[in-house]
């Protein structure tokens, strides 16, 4: 019974050592998405019937979770023109790239028309960046 009594002894000393570093302090990551826009260049101005490609690259230190593009008409509509939840496992989520083009209709109107990037982490963190371009006859 004594050895037994020993026995609980030396695994509850054990066990209690085992459990004393993994209480590691957690750092909470309050840095925002990077956005770097490509294309359009700032106040490019395009004909109806153009093409309007449209590039960014966006990174974030621990991990991406959303992407959007939206773009606002000049009577102030909005349209998601790309809505992305970031999954790619071989980056951790880090870096996204957003890469598509936006074909303008042969009677668009004429105006300032805005494209609004904006990133989410995993932690909530956002980021915002916006370019102009206009639609001219």
């Amino acid at each position: 019974m004594k050895k037994l009594n020993w026995l609980f002894l030396l695994l509850f000393s054990f066990a209690f050592i085992a459990c004393d570093d993994d209480d590691d302090d957690v750092d909470l990551d309050a840095t925002a998405p990077t956005i770097t826009v490509i294309s359009p260049v700032a106040n490019t101005t395009y004909a109806p019937g153009d093409v309007v490609p449209v590039r960014a690259d966006i990174e974030d230190n621990l991990g991406l979770d959303e992407v959007r593009v939206v773009l606002m008409r000049p009577d102030g509509t909005e349209t998601v023109l790309n809505d992305d939840s970031i999954r790619d496992f071989l980056n951790d989520n880090t870096e996204a790239e957003v890469d598509f083009d936006v074909n303008l209709d042969a009677n668009q109107p004429v105006g300032a028309y805005m494209l609004r990037f904006e990133a989410v982490d995993e932690q909530d963190n956002t980021a915002q960046e916006t370019v102009t371009f206009s639609v001219a006859m």
